[in-house]
């Protein structure tokens, strides 16, 4: 039995596939990217903690934490139909949309307080155990758009 195909507000169907292809590889790119990351903190979350709160300091960073959550909602809402998991990625995709929303709204200088009281807040071993969650969850959108 095949997956249901995508539906995407195109006008052909060519440029349908091309739409779902880039988000499919999207996802997967983020659901690397989150794997390889959370790996590394794991076994350096002082270092991990270190690089997130120093790109909170530059202007850019707030910036790029809300283009990666809006590009990877629409990517997670584009591919749903295709997915292992459609209603739970439709879901996520929603809640990526709403988390860049909000971190819009909350603003850089609350964020990098927040990221700062986080780190000074939990050991390194709390720390790790929530960077497991990550890999699980970069496994999880990979393994839901292969």
């Amino acid at each position: 039995m095949q997956r249901p195909q995508a539906i995407v507000a195109v006008h052909n169907l060519e440029d349908a596939k091309m739409v779902i292809i880039v988000s499919q590889i999207t996802v997967l790119v983020i659901g690397v990217t989150v794997i390889v990351l959370a790996g590394w903190g794991i076994f350096a979350p002082e270092k991990l903690m270190t690089l997130v709160a120093s790109a909170m300091d530059k202007y850019w960073g707030i910036y790029i934490a809300v283009i990666v959550r809006l590009v990877l909602g629409a990517a997670l809402v584009i591919v749903a139909p295709s997915s292992l998991f459609p209603i739970v990625f439709q879901a996520l995709g929603v809640i990526a949309v709403v988390a860049a929303i909000a971190l819009v709204l909350v603003g850089r200088e609350r964020t990098r307080r927040f990221i700062a009281w986080w780190s000074e807040r939990f050991s390194a071993q709390i720390v790790r155990l929530w960077l497991l969650f990550g890999v699980a969850f970069g496994g999880f959108l990979v393994y839901g758009v292969l």
